[in-house]
């Protein structure tokens, strides 16, 4: 005999096993609307009463009658699977494409624009949607990816990511500005070459971004090497730094203007960087984190890049224009 305090072992097979017996009365009936053989209800039947202690059914021919201990565990196990169906439905509903919950994690840089109007363009389709918000650095949400934190990301297609089980999709690429204090003899320019920054003291993220290897590699392209004055973790610090004449920077375009810097495009059409949506491919995708990744790749191209690109492209015309009229006016010695 068990004590009272023995854990029971019950599988969810054999309560819909001993419910199909105890609702259609025969072991026959029950493996016909199971679709599995007699002796498999049988042995389910006889295992659960083995664990429980007690018989479950009075057996009269080939009927099996509820007694008074099966009635009560029936009871019980209907009751079980009302709540088990309501976690079911719960998960689903979470999961669920229209109204499911997309666990989204992306670039605090990203966070005044481009989240915002990807959100909206996707509960233009999926109004019930719902959003778990994460802002992070690449590496944080290439962490957050793998430890199933977060459901998909908005970055940059990481170079420290090194497996390839993180699948990344090009949504848009972005020019990256210099940005100097509003007292800095630049200031005024509307377009500025890569070239004339060699002389000044930057102010440059610390070589976990990569935001810093773009930089450093346009660097050597351009044949100098940086002198760093103050190097950080956070973009909106730098901004900080910029503004407080402490060095200039190459950063992406500021969402929102600043009183104290100035944001010039820079001539040099490599300088940009890309930002995408990655998600794990060795994990199961939610239907919800799944519409929203097809969302924004639909949407690749229209958060705000295709203005920028066209403006930066005009002032860089502009800019060769002026530079060809006044070589031609020092020819010409006017």
């Amino acid at each position: 005999m068990q004590c009272e305090s023995a854990v029971i072992s019950v599988e969810l097979y054999q309560l819909r096993y001993f419910q199909a017996v105890a609702e259609l009365g025969t072991l026959r009936d029950a493996a016909e609307h199971l679709v599995v053989s007699q002796s498999a209800v049988s042995r389910a039947i006889a295992l659960l009463e083995s664990e429980i202690g007690v018989a479950l059914f009075t057996r009269r021919g080939r009927s099996n009658e509820l007694n008074r201990y099966g009635q009560t565990f029936l009871r019980a196990a209907r009751q079980t699977q009302r709540s088990l169906d309501t976690a079911v439905d719960s998960v689903r509903q979470l999961a669920g494409v229209d109204a499911g919950t997309v666990a989204l994690g992306f670039l605090s840089s990203l966070g005044v624009l481009t989240v915002p109007r990807l959100i909206r363009r996707h509960r233009d389709r999926h109004p019930a949607a719902r959003f778990e918000l994460r802002q992070r650095s690449e590496l944080e949400l290439v962490a957050d990816l793998a430890n199933g934190v977060i459901d998909v990301c908005l970055s940059y297609p990481t170079t420290f990511d090194d497996s390839s089980v993180v699948r990344w999709h090009k949504l848009f690429t972005e020019p990256l500005c210099a940005v100097v204090d509003r007292e800095h003899p630049l200031a005024n320019r509307k377009l500025v070459g890569f070239d004339e920054l060699a002389g000044q003291p930057f102010v440059a993220l610390n070589g976990d971004h990569t935001l810093r290897r773009i930089f450093d590699d346009t660097c050597a392209r351009h044949g100098f090497t940086p002198t760093i004055a103050f190097e950080g973790a956070d973009v909106t610090t730098l901004r900080g730094l910029i503004g407080a004449q402490l060095g200039v920077g190459v950063l992406p375009r500021a969402s929102a203007p600043s009183h104290d810097i100035v944001e010039i495009p820079v001539d040099d059409q490599e300088l940009v960087r890309v930002i995408a949506v990655g998600w794990m491919t060795n994990r199961y995708l939610p239907p919800s984190a799944a519409a929203f990744r097809d969302t924004a790749i639909a949407s690749a191209g229209l958060p705000g890049y295709g203005l920028d690109q066209a403006r930066l492209d005009l002032g860089r015309h502009l800019w060769r224009k002026q530079e060809c009229v006044h070589k031609l006016l020092q020819d010409a010695n006017l």
